[in-house]
């Protein structure tokens, strides 16, 4: 038997195999993106199915074995419900979590990358606001060093520029004020960058639920 673990971790995305079984791809603050497969929980005695879906918030137990994780129980803390029953919350939902996908790599710990991605799902499942994924995008390209510096970029407002540099908490950045001029030239700087690491757009700019 391989060595089990407990963790907290978000559902990134799903994939059914066979019958019954069920492919998760899980962020968690231990072990960073995972994948994690979940026998048998699709089958209609399973207490498990219904904690495994896309950007549910999870305790679970995992047996780590050398093909990989297995889950052996999982508890849903937070399911974000009210994402799945809007369709601009269920798009920045899946955007948020398609770019932490896309830029995270297997099994590299990160617990403030998960602290950011739960804030923001949180935050996403309450309300609506246009700073959410271009703040979310910023401050994953800081902690992935990919966020330049822009002090002396002359075509950036200081206020733009004092956004950028703030540190602190997701829900604390999310609290900042910026302008609408502002907020469209942070959207850029990040698209930007966002373009020079993927080798082709997010899939979820056109999702729907």
């Amino acid at each position: 038997m391989g060595r089990v673990s407990t963790s907290e971790a978000v559902v990134l995305k799903t994939y059914d195999i066979g019958d019954s079984d069920r492919y998760c791809i899980f962020l968690t603050p231990l072990y960073g993106r995972i994948n994690v497969c979940a026998k048998g929980v699709r089958k209609t005695t399973s207490k498990m199915g219904s904690s495994l879906q896309t950007f549910q918030y999870l305790n679970v137990d995992l047996a780590e074995h050398s093909s990989g994780f297995y889950l052996r129980s999982a508890k849903c803390l937070e399911s974000f419900e009210n994402i799945r029953k809007d369709i601009s919350k269920f798009q920045s939902a899946s955007r948020g979590c398609e770019l932490i996908f896309r830029l995270i790599h297997e099994s590299e710990p990160s617990e403030n990358i998960f602290a950011i991605l739960k804030a923001y799902l949180s935050i996403c499942n309450e309300s609506e606001n246009e700073k959410l994924f271009p703040t979310l995008q910023m401050m994953l390209f800081r902690e992935l060093g990919l966020l330049p510096s822009f002090r002396e970029d002359e075509s950036m407002s200081d206020s733009l520029k004092s956004y950028l540099s703030f540190v602190g908490s997701f829900e604390q950045s999310i609290e900042n004020q910026i302008s609408d001029s502002d907020l469209v030239k942070l959207s850029m700087v990040c698209n930007e960058i966002l373009k020079d690491e993927l080798n082709y757009p997010l899939k979820s700019e056109s999702v729907s639920c």
